[in-house]
C-alpha cells in the first residue's frame, strides 16, 4: 500500500468489495481518494474458497481471483490505498476528520465507511473465553486447519449452512447447530444433505467447554437432557451486527456502505453494488456542496 496522508476529497475506510467499488467510483469521477484498510485488500471476501455468483464468471471465482481484479481496477482509475485502522471521526459539513489508530491524521471532504459488519457472539458461558481458541466466526481459506478433525457451526442461516459445507470438504465430522429451520436456499441444502459427514442438531449451545482450547460443546434439544459433543473448533454464525460507524451516516459527507449498514444479503455482488450506490452519493453530495 502506498503512504498517501494529508488531505483528500475523499476517505474510502474499508478495503473488501463495497471499500473497492466506492473508491473505484470516486477515483473514476476525478475525486483525489485514498482508501484505508488495516489488514489485506479484499477484506473477508478475499478469503473465500469459490465464489459461484459472482456476475461475469461462469463456473465461479475464488475471492483472492476476484478481489485483484477488484483492485486492479481501482488502481487503473487512480485510487490510492493507505495501511492502518480508523480509530476516530470527527465529521462536519466543510471537512471530514479522521484520527487512526497509530496517531496519524487525514482530512477529507467526503468519508465512504465501507467497515463491514460485526458477528454476533455466542451467547454461551466459556464462548468469549475461548474466542480465537477454537471459537471462530468463519473459517474461509484456513477449513484446511480441520482436516480429519470434529467441527461444529452455529446457525441456521444461508452463511452457517455454506461453512458446514465448506468445512466438510477437510473436517472428518461436522455439526450444525441450529435452533430453528434451516434458512439458506435450495442449492446449499442440497449439498449439505448429501454429505456423509455432516449432521444437523436441532437445538442451541448450553456450554463451551476447553481450557487453553475448545474440548467440546455441550448441546441441549429442548426439554431433553444435555449431550456432550466433543470438538476442536466451533464456528458462530448467528447473525451479524452494524459496524459502530454506522451511527454517523447521513451526517454531512458521510456516507455508509455495505454490510457495514448490517445487511442481511452479505453477498459480494450486493456489497459492491451498495459500495457503488454510497460512491454516487457522495458524488452528488459533492457536487452540490463545492
Amino acid at each position: 500500500m502506498s503512504r498517501a496522508a494529508g488531505a483528500w476529497e475523499a476517505v474510502v475506510v474499508g478495503g473488501g468489495p463495497a471499500g473497492l467499488a466506492a473508491g473505484l467510483q470516486l477515483s473514476r469521477a476525478g475525486l483525489r481518494t485514498v482508501l484505508l484498510e488495516k489488514q489485506a485488500l479484499g477484506g473477508q471476501a478475499r478469503r473465500l474458497a469459490r465464489i459461484e455468483n459472482a456476475p461475469g464468471w461462469p463456473g465461479g471465482v475464488s475471492g483472492r481471483r476476484l478481489m485483484a481484479t477488484f483492485v486492479r481496477q481501482a488502481r487503473e482509475w487512480g485510487l490510492k490505498t493507505l495501511k492502518g485502522e480508523l480509530a476516530g471521526l470527527r465529521p462536519g459539513p466543510g471537512a471530514q476528520r479522521l484520527r487512526l489508530s497509530d496517531g496519524r491524521r487525514l482530512t477529507a471532504r467526503s468519508v465512504v465507511l465501507a467497515t463491514g459488519a460485526r458477528f454476533k457472539p455466542l451467547p454461551a458461558p466459556g464462548a468469549r473465553r475461548l474466542s480465537g481458541r477454537g471459537v471462530f466466526h468463519a473459517a474461509f481459506d484456513a477449513a484446511g486447519r480441520w482436516r480429519g478433525r470434529d467441527v461444529a457451526v452455529v446457525g441456521g442461516g444461508e452463511a452457517a449452512v455454506h461453512q458446514a459445507v465448506h468445512l466438510a470438504a477437510s473436517a472428518r465430522r461436522v455439526t450444525l447447530v441450529a435452533r430453528g429451520p434451516l434458512k439458506a436456499h435450495r442449492l446449499l441444502l442440497s449439498r449439505l444433505a448429501a454429505l456423509t459427514n455432516a449432521e444437523v442438531f436441532p437445538g442451541r449451545v448450553v456450554r463451551v467447554e476447553g481450557r487453553e482450547r475448545v474440548s467440546a460443546l455441550v448441546l441441549r434439544e429442548g426439554r431433553e437432557a444435555p449431550v456432550r459433543l466433543p470438538v476442536s473448533a466451533v464456528f458462530v454464525l448467528i447473525g451479524a451486527e452494524a459496524s459502530p460507524w454506522a451511527r454517523l451516516d447521513g451526517r454531512p459527507g458521510v456516507f455508509v456502505a455495505g454490510d457495514a449498514r448490517g445487511s442481511v444479503e452479505r453477498q459480494v455482488a450486493v456489497a459492491a453494488g451498495d459500495g457503488m450506490a454510497a460512491a454516487v452519493r457522495a458524488l452528488r453530495w459533492f457536487r452540490e456542496n463545492e
